[in-house]
């Protein structure tokens, strides 16, 4: 497994997903993704997307999505839906990320950063062997940083 040194990755729009939540944390997530794709009439095509986030008692919450084709398909399919917002997110390729599984959740700890907004939930976003890890950057944190730093 390679990897790439963190960046800032801007998504120029929105995207709606629509998810099935892992039962437990991370034994399930194999399961919420089988899940999902038997919804599915297809996989072709189709951009998975793994959105995670710490519930109020610290356990931590994972929900298998998909992109959504249509307006309404994840109500069509009865899946609770959740939309990534654009803007910037500090960003981390993963390269052949099934050699070691446990490499997502070190990047993420890795990501960790002043400026990183703590409410809206990780994102890891799949393309092919490879696995975008993306935690959404607060603008407003990272100015007060930066004033602060310049003062």
């Amino acid at each position: 497994m390679s990897t790439r040194i963190m960046e800032v990755y801007k998504l120029k729009q929105d995207m709606k997903v629509f998810c099935v939540q892992a039962k437990s944390f991370p034994n399930d997530i194999g399961k919420a993704f089988g899940t999902l794709i038997n919804l599915l009439p297809s996989t072709e095509g189709r951009t998975f997307f793994g959105v995670s986030y710490q519930a109020k008692n610290h356990d931590m919450i994972y929900n298998a999505a998909v992109l959504e084709t249509f307006d309404g398909e994840g109500k069509k399919y009865g899946c609770e839906t959740f939309t990534i917002k654009k803007g910037e997110y500090l960003a981390e390729m993963l390269k052949g990320w099934k050699k070691d599984e446990t490499s997502i959740g070190q990047t993420f700890k890795k990501m960790s950063d002043v400026r990183t907004d703590t409410v809206f939930p990780c994102v890891e976003w799949y393309q092919g062997e490879d696995v975008l890890c993306m935690v959404r950057i607060d603008k407003s944190i990272s100015k007060k940083a930066y004033e602060k730093s310049n003062t």
